[in-house]
């Protein structure tokens, strides 16, 4: 079985209302680590009803594993369950310091990838 995570996302598609391109730019995952560039996000009003939430950095990311895995990304202590097309948008709250972790399982079978974002550049407000 092979995890697998990129941010080969269409620039198309709707991630609750932005664009990837509204998000991030030059996206690269390793093997360990993700570096690339995060807009600063205002208004993302169909992210999350909470205000406070509705601006900051967000990455867009692609996870797939064979058929009959779940897979579930966690930012922190958040997991999150992801859906058939396999895209995950989170807020970085704190780049330095929060790790993506991914997980598919299958009964016994169980595939972990971590990522550190300190290699990340995350824009400001206001440019």
């Amino acid at each position: 079985m092979t995890l697998s995570a990129d941010a080969d996302i269409d620039a198309e598609t709707d991630l609750y209302g932005k664009s990837v391109t509204d998000l991030q730019s030059d996206i690269v995952i390793g093997d360990d680590a993700i570096t690339g560039t995060l807009a600063y996000v205002t208004d993302y009003t169909d992210f999350s009803e909470d205000t406070d939430l509705q601006k900051g950095n967000f990455i867009a990311l692609h996870f797939g594993a064979p058929e009959g895995y779940e897979i579930t990304v966690s930012l922190g202590d958040d997991p999150i369950e992801v859906d058939s097309d396999g895209i995950v948008v989170m807020r970085i709250a704190d780049k330095d310091t929060d790790i993506i972790t991914a997980t598919a399982t299958r009964g016994e079978d169980t595939q972990t990838l971590t990522f550190d974002l300190s290699g990340l550049t995350c824009e400001t407000e206001g440019g």
